[in-house]
């Protein structure tokens, strides 16, 4: 194998990895806090007629307001906020692969949506 197929090799491995890499709710916090409780309070997450009914539902709104704010976040910045506000409110099941292991100090002030 030559030094470039081994060093693209080795990039590739490196990215994959990266994007393995569980969301990062206190982050997501920090994104959500800093752009979206202008307009946004608890109520909106507290409706009986949510529009996300999963967590890739969570994870499409917040990329659609993400795209309306012209925000500059990437997708792993859409899933720390995703993951934020599906441990706070929304209590829906999370692929492993975007959720990190339940350590978080985050607390729940609504119980689990059903």
């Amino acid at each position: 194998m030559s030094r470039a197929a081994s060093l693209l090799a080795v990039f590739g491995l490196l990215v994959s990895s990266l994007s393995a890499i569980a969301a990062d709710p206190v982050r997501g916090k920090t994104l959500y806090e800093t752009r979206c409780v202008v307009c946004h309070n608890t109520n909106v997450h507290q409706s009986t007629s949510r529009k996300a009914t999963s967590f890739s539902g969570v994870r499409a709104q917040v990329a659609r307001w993400s795209g309306q704010l012209g925000t500059s976040w990437d997708p792993g910045d859409v899933d720390d906020i995703s993951v934020y506000l599906n441990d706070l409110y929304y209590k829906l099941p999370c692929p492993p692969q975007s959720c990190p292991p339940k350590t978080s100090a985050l607390s729940s002030p609504l119980p689990p949506y059903r």
